[in-house]
Parts: structure tokens; C-alpha cells; sequence
């Protein structure tokens, strides 16, 4: 049987994170199970609604969430950590993203630094 084409990307749990696919593209939601997953990713589909042609990200009007660049670098150094440090590590980087994953990157610098001064 053919592939459909005509189908929206489906959320997906990747570990803890809801992610979906576009164009080979993985798309990060958030943490898995959350109001923040679900919100990112019906605004993903209304966003393919528009305009199914249109890429993922326009660099110049969207930005990285944390909970991405965190899913990122998460996947980045599970293999160079082993498993009792990596798990530490994603516990206590967890909190990170419970707080800040749904800001964006530089929402989450202007937090940051707005605290510190």
C-alpha cells in the first residue's frame, strides 16, 4: 500500500519529550505530556495548515525553545557520559526545562541576565 501523503505529523514520545516529524525534521513540543507539548504542537499543525510548503523554522521571525536546545544537548552528551553521571545529569537539568522549557532562547537570556542585574 502507498504512503498517504496528506497526513499530519503525529506527536510523538521520544523518551520524556513530545516531538513529531516534518520533511525528515525532528519538531520538540516539550516535555512529554504537558499543556505546553500540546499547545506547541497544535500551533505546529496550524502553522502547516497555513502553508504545508512553508519550512519548519523562519530563523528570522521563530526561535529555539529551551526545552529544544536542552533535548539537544541531552542527546549530545548521553554518549559521552556514562549512565550513572548521565542520569544525574538529566535530573538536575530536568528542573531547567520544567521551568524555562517553554521560553524561548532569548526570552530565557533576557530572564537570566534581568535576574542577575
Amino acid at each position: 500500500m502507498p504512503k498517504l501523503k496528506n497526513r499530519y505529523p503525529k506527536l510523538c514520545q521520544d523518551r520524556n519529550r513530545a516531538i513529531s516529524w516534518h520533511n525528515g525534521e525532528r519538531v520538540y513540543h516539550g516535555k512529554w505530556g504537558t499543556p505546553e507539548a500540546e499547545k506547541s504542537y497544535k500551533r505546529f499543525i496550524a502553522k502547516l495548515l497555513e502553508n504545508p510548503a512553508l519550512p519548519i523554522r523562519d530563523n528570522k521571525t521563530d526561535d529555539v525553545l529551551v526545552s529544544e536546545l536542552v533535548a539537544g544537548f541531552l542527546d549530545y552528551i548521553e554518549t559521552r557520559l556514562d549512565k550513572t553521571d548521565f542520569s544525574h545529569f538529566k535530573r538536575a537539568i530536568g528542573y531547567l526545562v520544567d521551568v524555562y522549557g517553554g521560553l524561548s532562547r532569548k526570552k530565557f537570556c533576557h530572564s537570566i541576565v534581568s535576574s542577575i542585574l
